[in-house]
């Protein structure tokens, strides 16, 4: 009952992956689990040396050549590493992508105004007064509240009061996946 259960959650988190995402996740486990099994089959034969046992016929060559097993394990551990890294930076290099085309989507569906402003946002790291705003070429004070106003309802920006001024904050997924988009995944 319990394997079932661990299995229809590996097929949540698998099924969540695009396509070519759960290979590379699938080979990621596959060379971890070797390298794993490599490990144990290791400390398993230093059990059989340590203990003065009878070893089988199948780890002869690995008690007779134990140092060379041990040169041999840590190569494999760094080339597993690597790989696993490679796989992991592909996927990730994915979702970046992903989040900029997302971004951009998000982008066109502004106004050239609002595009500015979410640029000038972008430039000060998430967080402008509305006068700056305001100082834009050809926007005025009420220009500016109107604008804001927009984006703060479909939750582009929000606005905290400060007494007479308002300061302007962008949320930080929407900042984090802006930032990527403008600047080609370099923060």
């Amino acid at each position: 009952m319990a394997n079932n259960g661990r299995k229809m959650m590996v097929e949540r988190i698998l099924g969540l992956l695009p396509r070519e995402s759960r290979r590379r996740a699938l080979l990621i486990i596959f060379l971890l689990s070797g390298f794993i099994f490599l490990v144990l089959t290791m400390i398993f034969n230093y059990h059989l040396i340590a203990e003065h046992l009878q070893t089988s016929p199948l780890f002869g060559p690995l008690v007779n050549y134990h140092v060379e097993f041990i040169v041999t394990v840590a190569a494999l551990g760094l080339a597993v590493g690597a790989g696993s890294f490679y796989l992991l930076t592909g996927m990730l290099d994915e979702k970046k992508a992903e989040v900029r085309w997302n971004a951009n989507l998000l982008l066109k569906f502004l106004s050239e105004d609002e595009r500015e402003a979410v640029r000038l946002i972008l430039e000060r790291k998430g967080a402008i007064y509305q006068a700056e705003v305001a100082a834009l070429d050809g926007m005025g004070k009420v220009r500016a509240h109107r604008l804001i106003e927009r984006l703060r309802r479909r939750g582009v920006v929000n606005v905290r009061k400060m007494g007479k001024i308002n300061l302007i904050q962008m949320p930080s997924e929407l900042l984090d996946g802006l930032s990527i988009g403008q600047n080609g995944g370099q923060k």
